[in-house]
C-alpha cells in the first residue's frame, strides 16, 4: 500500500513535468526545512501550551480580511507536507518528523488532544524541553 502510494506520488511529480532530480530536491528542501523549522516552533511555543484547555488566541477580536486566505494556505502547506512525509517513509527524509509538522499546521477537530497525546509521551517529552532549555526557555508544562 504504501509503495503504490509512493509510486503514484512519484508518478505526480512526473506528469507536472518533475523529474527525479527536482524529486530529490524536494525532498532534501522538506527535509531541511523541517530540521529548521521544528526546533524553532518548539521554542516558540507558550510555556503553558499543552497545559492550556482552550484554544490559543480565544479571545481576540473578529476575523480579519487575512484570515481566511492564512488559513486556506496554513492547511495547503499541511497537506504539502503530509503528502512530502508520506512519500518520504520510503525515499530519504525524514517522514515521520515531517507528518507530524504537518498535522500541527492543519486544522481539524481533536487536533490540540493529539498533539498534547504524541508530546507528552515521555522520551519526546523530555527531549523537547532539552531542546528548549538548551535555547534559554522554560520547560513546557503538562
Amino acid at each position: 500500500m504504501l509503495r503504490d502510494l509512493t509510486e503514484t506520488i512519484i508518478n505526480s511529480l512526473q506528469s507536472l513535468g518533475l523529474g527525479g532530480g527536482v524529486i530529490v530536491s524536494l525532498a532534501l528542501l522538506s527535509w531541511i526545512g523541517t530540521l529548521v523549522a521544528l526546533p524553532l516552533i518548539i521554542i516558540a511555543l507558550p510555556r503553558g501550551y499543552l497545559a492550556q484547555n482552550e484554544k490559543l488566541g480565544k479571545g481576540k477580536p473578529g476575523y480579519t480580511l487575512w484570515h481566511v486566505p492564512y488559513l486556506v494556505f496554513k492547511n495547503l502547506l499541511g497537506t504539502i507536507f503530509i503528502l512530502a512525509g508520506l512519500a518520504m517513509l520510503v525515499l530519504p527524509g525524514q517522514g515521520l518528523l515531517t507528518l507530524v509538522m504537518g498535522l500541527a499546521l492543519l486544522n481539524f477537530p481533536g487536533k490540540r488532544r493529539l498533539i498534547r497525546r504524541i508530546v507528552t509521551q515521555r522520551r519526546i517529552f523530555s527531549t523537547i524541553n532539552h531542546l528548549r532549555i538548551k535555547a534559554g526557555k522554560a520547560p513546557l508544562e503538562k
